[in-house]
């Protein structure tokens, strides 16, 4: 067998274990939807909201062919993922999930679940584009929701992988798969994203979504401001527009501010970037801004707020074909 097929083979038996087949049945109709999801822990496997329901009556098929009662214990309406918990522990070590910066364009990856309800399916590709940001409409003309830390891949995702991991050769979780988009290319949602919602959800039964209220685009600095104010990096963030009523200007964030970090340390060079650091605190929270105004590095701390009317928004089955690419906030 030639090694790219042996290695392929080897990821897909490390991550096998790791992988369920999801059963949901919704009581009021008694419909009933096939998918997968993939164990975060012993007790927890995250899978996607356009098979599971809170309402629904849901049945889990681990690789071992055993089959456990689970329930949906919430729904993120942004990412459409949902957390089941089993009502007994998983024998399964749960798989690893590859942290931030690890998944670069080109990376080998396979889509993997119970594709078309067959078990054990498998479809290759590479990640086309990382981290990536688009834009979904909330609805009724209330603008466009940012969805970040998102993958473009070329590995096909049919009905019933959906929920499933997508892996890389090392068998490590690199995202969890989500929609077909367009030109070829299928969405999944960042590993380290979905971990992260996933546990929100658990801990503290929703996750953070903040918004910003402001916009921007990069820009490098010229190398005189560099040396005179001795800055470790060489771009940052213009700001071009702030909102009247946003956590933007109740921070005091003005046009023409170039926001050069977050929390103190992490370089910026796009609003995405500052949502994911905020993400990963909780509402209420302020977190520090370094700006490069006239000259001067000063200090802001930007409240992490929900976005607004984000209790409206609920999964819907047209949503994909309205999503849209690097539009701000």
């Amino acid at each position: 067998m030639d090694p790219f097929s042996s290695a392929l083979i080897a990821a897909l038996d490390r991550v096998r274990p790791a992988v369920v087949h999801i059963y949901a049945t919704t009581p009021r109709t008694g419909q009933v939807a096939l998918g997968t999801g993939v164990i975060l822990d012993h007790y927890h496997i995250i899978s996607t909201a356009q098979i599971v329901a809170p309402e629904d009556e849901i049945t889990v098929k681990t690789a071992d062919g055993k089959r456990r009662r689970a329930e949906c214990i919430g729904v993120d309406p942004v990412y459409f993922l949902t957390v089941l918990q089993v009502e007994e522990r998983l024998p399964i070590d749960p798989p690893t999930f590859a942290p931030d910066g690890t998944t670069p364009v080109g990376l080998f990856v396979a889509a993997v679940g119970y594709a078309l309800g067959q078990e054990h399916t498998a479809a290759n590709g590479i990640i086309s584009s990382s981290d990536r940001t688009v834009y979904r409409p909330k609805g009724r003309g209330r603008g466009n929701l940012p969805v970040d830390g998102l993958l473009l891949t070329t590995a096909p995702i049919h009905p019933g992988n959906t929920g499933g991991p997508l892996v890389d050769l090392e068998g490590r979780v690199v995202g969890v798969n989500g929609i077909p988009w367009q030109g070829g290319l299928s969405l999944a949602i960042q590993a380290s994203v979905a971990a992260r919602v996933a546990s929100q959800i658990i801990d503290y039964g929703y996750a953070v979504h903040p918004w910003l209220g402001f916009s921007g685009e990069p820009d490098v600095i010229d190398d005189i401001w560099v040396e005179m104010l001795n800055l470790p990096i060489d771009r940052g963030l213009v700001v071009q527009y702030v909102q009247a009523n946003g956590p933007g200007r109740r921070a005091g964030v003005e046009e023409m501010d170039m926001i050069m970090a977050v929390n103190e340390r992490q370089p910026v060079t796009s609003t995405g970037m500052i949502r994911k650091v905020l993400a990963t605190r909780r509402y209420g929270d302020r977190v520090p801004l370094t700006v490069l105004r006239q000259g001067e590095l000063i200090e802001l701390h930007l409240p992490v707020e929900e976005v607004p009317g984000l209790e409206q928004l609920y999964p819907e089955s047209d949503e994909e074909s309205s999503l849209t690419e690097d539009e701000e906030d």
